[in-house]
């Protein structure tokens, strides 16, 4: 690699991050949701020689974000090594612009830097592949000069004939590779997956043409327990639970996602209310070492984030953040709409600046996506009929049904989306007659990790759909019949507990992190009906090439999901399994009093491929 430049990049550090290169500080970053990437070249070794990454966060302040957000390295870290002129920081952008099912033009731009030394004649080349694998004639730009230090920017035009439109069901992928040429040679090159879809909201949402509505739910990012640091498997197993009743949408509460959940977003059919931040300027109750902090505050350089744009009327933080965030997610289907914040307790005077700049930002560097916000008692708080229903695209507020409808009828030609309400399914009958009513997003898809207000850790408890680990609720079946032409009921339930069930979710596995399976202990009677009313300790066991990486359970009281014993609750607890190398893992449970049992996972060298559509 001597020669190249070379970048670390984190999906994600929770958080006030420094990082080090051999004792050499690169950087630091308060917001622990958003990428970042430093630029090692002149400080890396070549050879033999070790070189030693270093990485300090810094969680001390507290209270800090009011709901669980875990500490340290969370999602992933990689590094990059380019030739000197090379693609810039998520600077690729694909807009497909009204397509129709006869055709479609995907147009891209981007942005080429060269840091070598001397000027270099520059062409970029685009390549389209189809969701079959099929390539599309490639795109070449006129060349360019560019000098020692600078960058330019590219534009090319792909034209697609009868394209294979990305929607709910049939979630098409294209993938758009970018080559980087000097004097005829590739010097680096870039991927971006794309969808070609037509999402509009102008009096209510239309995708590809046909009226939809978001069957939404708001989720936080923990996993139970996996916490934040969750392989890609135990996402995409609870999109698929969520799928499974109905849900078409998920809300992102109440911050950016990690790459990992967009893909799969992408790939399995959902839309996406991507947020930015649960604060602004001010503190959420007393959590003193919240966002707020820093969102203010004068950004140190260097930021880890691409060149902010000129709508960015200065360089404070949540600008730095906001920018880098809307240029790292631009490029996905899922992503239907941003949000520019959850419940902000800042006054109207002092949000409406910060709204402003927010949506030019937003607009600058994707004018394809629309812009809302979940506003916090927007009836009250001056936001109906004033400044924030004129700056955003769609209307969104938490809870208020009556303050959406009122908004949609000050300005007919804007669509409304309930961003947060509770689980009572009479909302429903409201969206469904009003035309402009975009759908909702209800509070919550599935239990998570407490908030810090005093309540840590017992929060979630029974107000979710399902529990973490995906036990569906009495409430989400009353959902289900709500949003779902095919209905399912609860299992039937067994009398006296005399054996231990064991299954296993994925009875195949990789030797690749982003992996797992989870094996379900079912306390059961003779029948094999669960004991719901059991909560009797499970002890698992694992052999072979695997490691018990949790014990979990749908309980949340304080309970340790290390070692090896869990109780049950409502009859059932869960041991998640990881491998270690290719072989027969076998995992086991007891449980005193009752006959044991054992179930096989066979574990093979490869690396995790997320679904496409229904899975899991």
């Amino acid at each position: 690699m001597s020669g190249k430049e070379v970048y670390v990049e984190f999906d994600g550090i929770m958080e006030n991050s420094d990082v080090y290169i051999n004792g050499t500080h690169l950087g630091h970053h308060p917001y622990g949701y958003v990428s970042l990437r430093y630029d090692v070249t002149g400080k890396v070794q070549f050879g033999t020689t070790d070189n030693v990454l270093a990485v300090r966060c810094d969680t001390t302040v507290q209270p800090a974000e009011r709901f669980y957000a875990g500490a340290g390295i969370y999602r992933h870290v990689r590094v990059l090594a380019t030739d000197p002129v090379h693609v810039d920081q998520w600077a690729t952008f694909v807009q497909v612009p009204a397509p129709t099912a006869a055709s479609a033009t995907v147009k891209v731009q981007t942005s080429v830097v060269n840091s070598g030394t001397t000027a270099a004649t520059v062409t970029v080349q685009g390549i389209v592949s189809d969701p079959t694998g099929a390539t599309l004639a490639p795109a070449t730009t006129a060349a360019q000069n560019i000098a020692a230090g600078a960058s330019a920017s590219f534009t090319f035009d792909v034209p697609v004939t009868t394209p294979k439109l990305w929607d709910l069901t049939t979630p098409n992928m294209y993938r758009l590779v970018t080559h980087v040429q000097v004097a005829g040679a590739t010097v680096d090159d870039d991927v971006t997956p794309f969808g070609i879809r037509d999402l509009r909201f102008n009096g209510g949402m239309t995708l590809n043409g046909k009226p939809v509505k978001f069957q939404g739910i708001a989720n936080h990012q923990d996993y139970h327990g996996l916490g934040m640091a969750a392989p890609q498997r135990a996402m995409q197993r609870r999109l698929a639970q969520l799928k499974a009743i109905g849900v078409n949408a998920i809300r992102t509460a109440h911050d950016p996602p990690s790459p990992d959940f967009l893909e799969l977003a992408d790939k399995m059919g959902f839309l996406v209310l991507d947020e930015f931040a649960d604060v602004w300027t001010g503190h959420k109750y007393s959590d003193v070492g919240d966002y707020s902090a820093y969102f203010n505050q004068p950004s140190t350089s260097p930021t880890g984030m691409p060149a902010l744009p000129s709508a960015a009327k200065g360089a404070k933080w949540w600008e730095v953040d906001f920018s880098g965030w809307i240029m790292r997610d631009r490029n996905h289907p899922s992503v239907a709409l941003y949000s520019m914040g959850n419940e902000i307790h800042d006054s109207l005077s002092t949000r409406t600046p910060i709204l402003t700049e927010m949506v030019a930002i937003s607009h600058e560097l994707d004018p394809a996506h629309y812009d809302t916000q979940a506003l916090l008692d927007p009836a009250t708080n001056g936001d109906v009929g004033g400044a924030s229903n004129t700056l955003l695209d769609v209307w969104g507020d938490n809870y208020d049904v009556n303050s959406v409808v009122t908004a949609e009828a000050n300005a007919p030609t804007k669509s409304g989306v309930l961003t947060e309400k509770g689980e009572d399914t009479a909302t429903w009958t409201t969206i469904a007659a009003t035309p402009a009513f975009t759908g909702e997003f209800i509070w919550t898809g599935t239990d998570y990790l407490g908030e810090a207000d005093g309540q840590w850790p017992s929060v979630g408890g029974n107000g979710a759909l399902m529990d973490e680990l995906g036990t569906v609720r009495s409430q989400g079946y009353s959902w289900q019949n709500v949003w779902r032409a095919t209905k399912t009921s609860p299992p039937p339930t067994g009398s006296a507990a005399t054996k231990v069930v064991l299954t296993a979710d994925q009875p195949t596995i990789l030797t690749d992190l982003n992996d797992v399976s989870f094996i379900k202990a079912a306390i059961s009677d003779a029948a094999g009906g669960v004991v719901t009313s059991s909560s009797t300790p499970v002890t698992f066991t694992v052999t072979g090439p695997g490691t018990l990486i949790a014990v979990d359970s749908g309980s949340m009281v304080a309970e340790s999901f290390r070692g090896k014993v869990r109780n049950a609750f409502e009859g059932v607890a869960f041991a998640i399994v990881q491998a270690t190398g290719p072989g027969m893992i076998t995992v086991a449970a007891s449980a005193m009093g009752l006959t044991g049992a054992s179930v096989n996972v066979v574990a093979s060298s490869g690396t995790f491929v997320p679904c496409s559509g229904t899975c899991d």
